[in-house]
């Protein structure tokens, strides 16, 4: 009986059926990646603080003037023997007029589409695959038979 149950597998892993196969046209996806740079120089003012600055000055008149980068000193002796003193500051920040590097990168990706169709092509059956079919039935009788006592006791 184990013999039996053995041919019998055999059986029907030869004659097993085979899935039907399908043409596919399918084309690849392409990607392609462009990318731009573009440098542009643009004129800009950054503003520089101040250096600090000291000026000194001894004289024997009644008036005194002092100058720097920045600033503007006056001081004089007024008729009535009172001390007059101006200081007077230009701009607290210096600008200085200089160009900025700007870099512009555009990148701009082309995907191309997949265009897959699943085609069916009708064709006759191979003669492995009728032997297959027909081979089912066989071996179901083959196994009827053999089994006959104890399926019709």
């Amino acid at each position: 009986m184990k013999y039996l149950v053995f041919c019998f597998f055999v059986l029907a892993t030869v004659v097993a059926c085979y899935p039907c196969r399908h043409f596919v046209s399918s084309s690849q996806d392409s990607v392609r990646i462009e990318t731009v740079v573009r440098t542009e120089y643009l004129s800009d003012t950054v503003f520089v603080e101040v250096p600090v600055e000291n000026e000194y000055q001894t004289v024997k008149d009644t008036t005194s003037h002092l100058e720097t980068s920045f600033a503007v000193s006056d001081a004089r002796i007024n008729a009535d023997g009172s001390l007059f003193h101006s200081l007077a500051n230009r701009l607290r920040k210096y600008p200085v007029t200089t160009e900025k590097e700007v870099v512009y990168r555009d990148s701009i990706v082309y995907r191309g589409r997949a265009d897959t169709e699943v085609i069916e092509v009708e064709r006759e059956l191979t003669w492995w695959q009728q032997t297959q079919i027909k081979g089912f039935w066989v071996e179901l009788i083959v196994l009827m038979v053999v089994c006959r006592r104890k399926i019709f006791p």
